[in-house]
Order: structure tokens, then C-alpha cells, then sequence
């Protein structure tokens, strides 16, 4: 019996002894061998925030990442901030936006934490002196003269303007007449733009028929009819309106942006016109013929199409003769007399119509030969002393006696407001004002820029860079 009131005691002393050691053990780790228990901290508590305000333009903005990049107004600062659904973003009636309904090239008030590059607030500017103006069509930028004319009104551009297209910055020649923008101004100067409808290309094809006439899509494209046009016109549906003389035809085309269609015109050609040869004989025999007011030569048969035309004749010391006639024949001889201004011979013509004195059409007809005269010798001038040099028929503007030269992109075809001059390296006509170049390759995108000229006595010297492959975007 005592041996096992021993034994228990002993246990209970072991167990007691085994407890002491083991809160020894825990009290020593707790401690650290006596040092003070140290609390993790974050960087949030530690370094406080430094609230930093920008007046700014938004010119990326990433939802992916988070991550929005700023410019400063005035002065060339940037800055790429991220942001979550903390930040407080406000439209300029402060009512709460989501960050996908902020847009590039926004004039913004905005408060960020510089110690984290971290987002704070967002808001549209509520500045008076900001303004938005949307919807603008026809806006013509002048990079020579750093302005933008809108509806007429010239606006100065900022030093530090941004230009905005999708979600990526472009350069100001990168945007067309034919676009659609979104332009902010602050001061009346212009800070930003941006691309709310861009513009691509039309390129014709089976429209010998209508060479002469006029073509016409939208409200901003109508341009004459030449050989291998390529027509920039801004993306959506229009209906495409080609004449010529008393012949009309349209088609319905959609232009998408960056991309290049074929309208053929095939399908509404111009029916070929029947002709009919006329064969004049006319005393004298150096008189001037007139066929609706264009000089023929009649020293063999001239072909007319059917229908009814007039005839001007006139020769100097006899009296001017005017009349209509019709062809509806296959050939005709007709023969014409003219009356002396001193009555000394009769004058007959196979029409049976009388002549009368008409001395208004005959100096109207003189001037008339006149001009064409010194239009041929214009032309001819200027094709020798400038072989290389691609003359150009835009209708605005004034041509110059300098040129331009294009180096880059080599080989790709070069259009001057939509007219075909050739293959890059190649020189063309000054023209002064704002134009469109565009250029064009098989198997590129094809892409336009806007460039003013001045009448500065000076040749210009213009190099692009390369056009984008096609195969590269698919790959």
C-alpha cells in the first residue's frame, strides 16, 4: 500500500515538473528571450498619403490594368496613375461615373496620391472657360499657322495639343476634313481632339463613261471624275451619285474606317451615244466653226452625237451666222455661205436659214479661240520645262511655280485629293491650302495625311513612314 501511495506521488511530481517546463518554454518564446513582441505594419499606415491636383488630359486609359496616363494642360508633364473602385470619378454636374465612360482627350480636374501613383478622384473640369464641342464636321488644321478652323471661326491649337482615335493617340496630319470630332478648348484654344468617326477609302473602277463628270458621296466628296481616283470619305453608309452632261447614276456603298473599297460603276454605265458625221463646207473656207460653243476643225468629217445642236460660224469682214440643226443621220454634207459685211455676196446654206449680223457672238467666239489658244501654249510651256514634275487639276486652291517632292512610303501610289499623280519618289505641283495625300499599296493598308502649302518661293520635301502590311495584323 505505501509503495503505491509512492509511486503515485512521484507521478503527480513528474507530471507538475513537465508543466512547469513546458510554460517555461512557451513564456520564452512569447518573449523573444525577453524583447517585446513587434506588430507587422503596412506601408498605408506608415507613410500617409500626399494629395497632389492636375489639371490634365486623359490620353490612355487602361480597364484591363487599371491604370489611366494624364497629360498636363500647359505644360509637359504625364503621368500614369492606377485606380480602382475607390476613386472617385464624377461627370461635371457631379454625378458618379463609371472609368469606361470617361473618354480620351477629356479636360479633367483630377487629385491623385503622389506617394503611390494612385488615383484619388476624377472629375470633368467644371471650369467655364472649358468648352466641348461635338459632332464637328469639316474642320480644316493648319500646322503651318498652329490653328483649326471650325464653321468658319479660327481657333489657336496648344502648344501641347493631343489627337485621339480609338484608344490610341495619333498625330493632327493623321486627321482628315472628311472626320467627325469631338474637340475640347480651354481659353478658345484648342487642347485636344478626337476622332468620333474616321474616315476610309473608295476606290472606282469601270467609269470611262463618266471621265468629265462630276462623283459625289456624302456631303463632302464631289470632285471630278479622273482616271484612277481614290476617294477618302468618312466611314458610314452613303448613297454614291456619279454624273455626267444629262446622265445620272447611283449606288448605295459603306465606307469603313481604315479599310478600302472597289465600287464598280459597271452596272450603271453610260450607254454609248449613236453618232452621226458631218461634213461642213463652209465659204470661206478659213472661217471658224462652232459645234455648242467648242471650235471644230472641218477640214474632214467632224462626228456629232444624235440630237439637236448649234452651230456658230464666223470669219472676219462677214457676217456671224448662228442657227440649231439636228443629226439624226449616219453622214451629212452640210454647206454654208456667209454674207459680207458690205452685202456684196449672198450668203445661202442648206439649212434655208437666214443669217443676220450678230457682232455679240462674234467677239464672244474671237475670245473664246483665244483663251483655248493660250491655255494650249500654257500647258505646253510648263510640260518642258518640268518633265518630272506631275502637274495636278485640284480645283482649290493655287498652283505655284515650286513643287513638291514625296521620298517615303517608296512604291506606293500617291493621290492628291483623290487624284492619281503616281508612284512615291515623285514630285508634283505646289498648290497652295489644305489638301489630302493619301497612299496606297496591294497589300497594305492604305493610309492619309493632311498637309498645308504657302506660297513661300520654296520647294517642299515630304517623307511618310511606311505603310502597315495587311499579313502583319492577321498574324
Amino acid at each position: 500500500m505505501k509503495r503505491q501511495m509512492k509511486r503515485f506521488n512521484n507521478q503527480i511530481i513528474k507530471q507538475c515538473i513537465t508543466m512547469l517546463m513546458l510554460f517555461w518554454c512557451l513564456g520564452f518564446v512569447m518573449t523573444g528571450c525577453g524583447k517585446d513582441i513587434t506588430v507587422p505594419s503596412y506601408d498605408d499606415e506608415v507613410i500617409p498619403a500626399e494629395e497632389v491636383s492636375m489639371f490634365a488630359i486623359i490620353c490612355n486609359l487602361d480597364d484591363v490594368n487599371e491604370k489611366i496616363t494624364l497629360r498636363a494642360v500647359n505644360y509637359e508633364t504625364e503621368i500614369t496613375l492606377t485606380f480602382n473602385g475607390g476613386a472617385d470619378v464624377r461627370d461635371k454636374y457631379g454625378d458618379i461615373l463609371s472609368m469606361s465612360q470617361v473618354g480620351l482627350g477629356s479636360i479633367v480636374d483630377v487629385v491623385y496620391d503622389a506617394n503611390r501613383d494612385k488615383l484619388i478622384s476624377l472629375h470633368m473640369s467644371e471650369d467655364g472657360s472649358i468648352r466641348k464641342m461635338e459632332g464637328i464636321s469639316g474642320a480644316e488644321i493648319n500646322n503651318l499657322e498652329k490653328t483649326v478652323k471650325i464653321n468658319g471661326t479660327s481657333y489657336r491649337m496648344n502648344d501641347n495639343i493631343s489627337a485621339f482615335s480609338d484608344n490610341n493617340e495619333i498625330g493632327l496630319n493623321e486627321i482628315c476634313s472628311e472626320d467627325q470630332l469631338t474637340i475640347w478648348l480651354c481659353n478658345d484654344v484648342v487642347c485636344s481632339m478626337y476622332v468620333e468617326l474616321g474616315h476610309g477609302y473608295v476606290r472606282l473602277s469601270d467609269y470611262a463613261s463618266y471621265i468629265g463628270g462630276m462623283v459625289e458621296i456624302g456631303y463632302d466628296v464631289i470632285v471630278p471624275v479622273t482616271e484612277d481616283m481614290l476617294l477618302t470619305v468618312r466611314e458610314g453608309e452613303y448613297t454614291l451619285r456619279i454624273a455626267k452632261d444629262n446622265d445620272v447614276g447611283t449606288k448605295n456603298v459603306e465606307v469603313l474606317k481604315n479599310q478600302e473599297i472597289d465600287v464598280s460603276l459597271a452596272d450603271i454605265a453610260i450607254e454609248p451615244k449613236q453618232i452621226g458625221s458631218v461634213l461642213f463646207k463652209v465659204t470661206p473656207s478659213d472661217a471658224a466653226v462652232y459645234i455648242d460653243g467648242k471650235r471644230v476643225n472641218t477640214e474632214g468629217a467632224v462626228d456629232i452625237p444624235y440630237g439637236k445642236h448649234k452651230i456658230n460660224i464666223i470669219a472676219e469682214g462677214y457676217l456671224s451666222y448662228s442657227a440649231s440643226f439636228n443629226v439624226n443621220y449616219a453622214y451629212k454634207i452640210k454647206e454654208y455661205t456667209l454674207q459680207s459685211e458690205d452685202g456684196s455676196t449672198e450668203g445661202q446654206s442648206s439649212s434655208g436659214t437666214t443669217r443676220k449680223k450678230n457682232n455679240s457672238n462674234q467677239t464672244t467666239e474671237k475670245n473664246t479661240s483665244t483663251e483655248d489658244s493660250t491655255q494650249d501654249g500654257t500647258t505646253q510651256s510648263n510640260t518642258s520645262e518640268n518633265d518630272n514634275v506631275k502637274d495636278v487639276s485640284t480645283t482649290t486652291g493655287t498652283k505655284t511655280s515650286n513643287k513638291v517632292t514625296i521620298s517615303a512610303p517608296v512604291g506606293a501610289s500617291v493621290y492628291f485629293d483623290g487624284e492619281y499623280l503616281g508612284i512615291a519618289p515623285i514630285s508634283f505641283t505646289k498648290v497652295t491650302g489644305s489638301h489630302i495625300i493619301t497612299f496606297s499599296k496591294l497589300g497594305y493598308l492604305s493610309k492619309s495625311y493632311t498637309v498645308t502649302f504657302v506660297d513661300d518661293s520654296k520647294d517642299d520635301s515630304l517623307k511618310y513612314d511606311d505603310l502597315i502590311s495587311i499579313t502583319s495584323l492577321i498574324e
